[in-house]
């Protein structure tokens, strides 16, 4: 009676080119770029391959008017085939309305049952395949992927230099994708499910709610302006020409390590200097937003999306602590109704098992070393060292990393030389035969351990050169900090321990005005307290610490709090075995951690200051990591490299914000019912494989079945219950097979 689709249908085009850009719904794939149904060759420039495509489509729509019933044929050419000849004049009249449809009914092993214009149908369904433009989704498990090269030079040999499409909602704002090589942008602008709980009451389909943004193309520039669900301001203004572009704006488009991509820019105040950049991360069907200032985003950013080139450098020097603060973080849904909430939690909930071939990809290993290397049972410890041998031997380049900031790396290389870690196997190889050879050997085992080993200690001592203190006073333990300071070349620290790291007995007085005064009198020149973990922190150490930064707030000077970690406690052992109240044996006996000690000192000092963390999972110790060797970094390549830890607040959270992969063991900090709770509410602690103990790496696979049998089990129990929306949600062992990944 009104075939207003159909109308809809002669209006709409399959692509359309404007000037340099060119429009589609889904996208490009290496399989439809030129394709053109029921046309053997394939068109070789875009302008060519939209006309005929086009042409298509209405040669399709007049097949469909002349005869949309379903017809039975004998088996044989159809509709589809591409040698089928059309019969229909060119004309297409506005006025044209198809006969009513007749309900198609069952045929013969010797007959098709078809309908006119069945290809143009099939063209924007899924099981078209990998040659439709119309349906197609530009991300991969939600999460956007920049276009093949054979997609981008396609288009730019065409003088094509942005591409626009929607089909995939990916939360408030479109996606931008930067092509670097090429200088390709690809925008989907499909926000239509960025507020699922939007109001109802005038539209029950509204899953808008009131974010809103407006993309406009003006000669070169590509400009984003709108507002988000919360009523914030956001936008971003982008040329085809990217050495135009400027910060923050730049930064939208390109890919952080952690594989999240900056969005857009906001600004509550609407002040240039209170501008913060905001990344999405997708996974399947969830959407995670973190919002951070523009040097955190530069800290992040892919090598090969520029990171230390140009304006995007950042100078460590110039970061102050609430510059390095983690993000806020938000969570948005994409889902489609209850169906895709529940694949969303079953690709949530799925099992990361260990795959020994996909882990031997990895060019580089770190490893955390209490916990996973260093482990209290003795026969695991051997199989684990005779591993660690084995990647060595294979030529991977293995690195120990930890948060004790009582060691240095000296201390933690003669630690992981005496538990028998065949440190001397890199020394065959060319790189550091030619040093010795040109140098010494003790220069080249000197480098060795540089590039093998790091401490909390250490990047702390780092960050500090960073920022040219030389006189900081050490709120600290043991000798690493002392270690890592002259080794740095700063030597006139003051500190609360001598030299053979043990605590100085002036800082074990009580507290009182004038003991704070005496301590401070002997060097009141601090540039910049350092905070280690500290076994016998006293009140008057605290106090003294806390003054420093007080004094010099009030003389309007910042004096910088560096912390050697934030971790909140610390684990010293466990409980013996003998001990007097049975059922308290084996367990964990913890302590006050070097976060929980810097925290005092801060709140001690007064409000708003707070301490800038150089241990893991932090901004400054991922960027050390990745900082250039010759410039005093570890030169890790995060996107060849795994992490092999034990504790998911810092060792996994540390490498998914790296974009590392990573391998959790249970023969540390972490458990398996701690490991089964945590990745349930927490998916950033989520590694990407977990086995019981690095000593059963090469074990078969049938070990790692058992063991993920009885994980299985426990999770299966405890959120079995566990519901979404009023509805019960599917165990873990019963996700639907389509979903599971390895």
């Amino acid at each position: 009676d009104d075939p207003w689709m159909l109308h809809f249908l002669k209006l709409g085009q399959m692509a359309l080119v404007l000037g340099d850009s060119l429009f589609v719904h889904g996208g490009l794939q290496d399989d439809s770029i030129g394709y053109v149904p029921k046309q053997e060759a394939l068109e070789k420039d875009v302008h060519t391959w939209v006309k005929r495509l086009n042409e298509w489509k209405e040669r399709e729509l007049r097949l469909f008017i002349k005869g949309p019933e379903w017809v039975q044929e004998p088996a044989g050419p159809s509709s589809c085939d591409p040698q089928t000849e059309d019969p229909v004049p060119e004309n297409l009249d506005e006025s044209s309305s198809p006969a009513p449809a007749k309900t198609p009914t069952g045929g013969g092993a010797a007959s098709t049952l078809t309908r006119a214009a069945a290809e143009l149908i099939a063209y924007g369904t899924p099981g078209y395949g990998t040659r439709t433009i119309i349906y197609f989704n530009p991300f991969d498990n939600g999460n956007p992927v920049p276009r093949s090269a054979k997609v981008q030079h396609f288009l730019v040999d065409s003088g094509i230099r942005r591409l626009f499409s929607g089909h995939q909602p990916h939360g408030q704002t479109p996606t931008v994708v930067r092509h670097m090589q090429t200088g390709l942008l690809a925008i989907t602008a499909d926000t239509s499910r960025s507020d699922s709980n939007g109001s109802k009451v005038f539209n029950e389909n509204n899953n808008r709610g009131r974010a809103i943004s407006i993309v406009r193309v003006q000669g070169p520039w590509t400009s984003v302006v709108g507002e988000m669900n919360d009523g914030i301001g956001h936008g971003f203004r982008l040329n085809t020409d990217m050495q135009q572009d400027e910060l923050p704006d730049m930064l939208v488009g390109r890919q952080l390590v952690d594989q999240s991509w900056v969005k857009t820019i906001v600004s509550k105040s609407g002040e240039e200097e209170h501008k913060r950049v905001i990344a999405a991360f997708g996974q399947g069907f969830k959407v995670s937003i973190v919002d951070m200032n523009i040097s955190q985003a530069c800290l992040k950013l892919k090598k090969s999306y520029g990171w230390g080139e140009g304006v995007l450098a950042v100078a460590l020097s110039e970061l102050a602590p609430e510059m390095l603060a983690g993000g806020t973080a938000s969570h948005e849904s994409c889902a489609d109704g209850y169906d895709d909430i529940h694949t969303m939690r079953s690709i949530k909930r799925r099992h990361p098992l260990f795959e020994l071939e996909e882990f031997m990809k990895a060019s580089t290993f770190v490893f955390s070393f209490n916990g996973v290397v260093r482990v209290a049972d003795l026969e695991a410890r051997k199989k684990i060292v005779d591993n660690v041998n084995k990647l060595i031997a294979a030529k991977k380049r293995v690195v120990f990393v930890t948060n004790d900031s009582t060691l240095s790396r000296r201390s933690l290389w003669t630690r992981i030389n005496e538990i028998g870690i065949n440190m001397q196997e890199p020394m065959k190889s060319h790189f550091y035969k030619e040093i010795a050879r040109s140098k010494s050997r003790e220069v080249a085992e000197e480098m060795l351990k540089q590039n093998s080993v790091v401490t909390s200690a250490h990047t702390a001592v780092w960050y500090l050169k960073q920022r040219s203190v030389k006189n900081p006073f050490c709120v600290t333990f043991g000798t690493g900090i002392h270690e890592e300071l002259r080794e740095a070349g700063i030597t006139t620290y003051y500190s609360t321990v001598d030299e053979k790291g043990k605590v100085k007995p002036e800082f074990l007085e009580p507290v009182s005005a004038e003991n704070i005064c005496n301590l401070i009198a002997k060097c009141p020149d601090v540039d910049a307290i350092v905070i280690g973990w500290h076994h016998q922190l006293s009140a008057l150490t605290i106090a003294v610490a806390a003054q420093y930064i007080r004094w010099n707030k009030e003389l309007g000077r910042v004096l910088p709090c560096v912390a050697c970690s934030q971790d909140k406690t610390g684990v010293m052992g466990k409980v013996p075995t003998n001990f007097v109240k049975e059922s308290f044996r084996g367990l964990k006996v913890g302590t006050v951690g070097n976060g929980g000690m810097a925290d005092v000192i801060c709140r001690t000092a007064g409000p708003g200051v707070e301490a800038i963390d150089c241990g893991k999972p932090s901004d400054i110790f991922a960027t050390h990591m990745r900082w250039p060797l010759q410039e005093g970094g570890l030169g890790i390549d995060f996107e060849h490299a795994v992490y092999v830890g034990d504790s998911m607040d810092t060792d996994i959270v540390l490498a998914n914000k790296t974009g590392m992969r990573s391998l959790l063991v249970l023969s540390g900090i972490t458990h398996k019912d701690e490991y089964a709770r945590k990745r349930q509410k927490d998916p950033s602690t989520s590694p990407t494989w977990v086995i019981d103990s690095f000593a059963h790496i090469h074990d078969d696979a049938s070990m790692f079945d058992r063991f993920f049998s009885t994980l299985h089990s426990y999770v299966k129990s405890s959120s079995a219950t566990s519901s979404y929306s009023g509805k019960t949600s599917q165990s873990a062992d019963s996700s639907p097979k389509g979903h599971v990944t390895r």
